[in-house]
């Protein structure tokens, strides 16, 4: 049985993995240049993620790494879930810049929580500090495009899609 700390970790980890998926969605959607080096930054700090809590799910043992891994999975095919329902055919970019954006808040909502049970228990404190600012720098470069991405669209134009 995982305890929170360990439940947590495999949160950040599951996230983690559906954050490639949802980047690759929203590439597909967005033309501009400056915003897929973002995405690319996004796609590499998600892949770095991965490997991180692999190794740290490593460290319980065989058991408990199966078993952290099995509940990130599971987390990453509920990511996955949402993704599907919102990226229908014709989501514009716009709205998949939306669900980049509430996802990477939920990402620093997940390792912000890992990161205040890490330091009460003296473990994984420096990963979970470490995911904490990759995923503030996160947010802050998907909001920080939101701007660039909507002064592509005329106000007045017709809805997209």
């Amino acid at each position: 049985m995982l305890t929170v700390l360990q439940e947590q970790l495999a949160e950040a980890h599951g996230l983690a993995m559906a954050a490639a998926e949802t980047v690759e969605r929203v590439d597909s959607r967005v033309a501009d240049p400056e915003l897929g080096r973002r995405l690319d930054r996004l796609r590499l700090d998600a892949s770095e993620a991965r490997g991180r809590c692999l190794e740290a799910e490593r460290s319980y043992g065989e058991e408990l790494a199966a078993e952290m891994l099995a509940h990130a999975n599971t987390v990453a095919e509920r990511a996955a879930d949402m993704a599907g329902v919102w990226f229908k055919a014709g989501t514009s970019p716009l709205a998949a810049w939306s669900f980049l954006a509430m996802g990477e808040a939920g990402e620093l909502s997940s390792w912000s929580a890992l990161c205040s049970l890490a330091e009460r228990e003296g473990e994984l404190a420096e990963l979970a500090a470490w995911g904490v600012e990759v995923q503030r720098r996160h947010l802050e470069l998907v909001l920080d495009a939101v701007p660039r991405l909507a002064a592509q669209f005329q106000p007045a134009a017709p809805c997209w899609g």
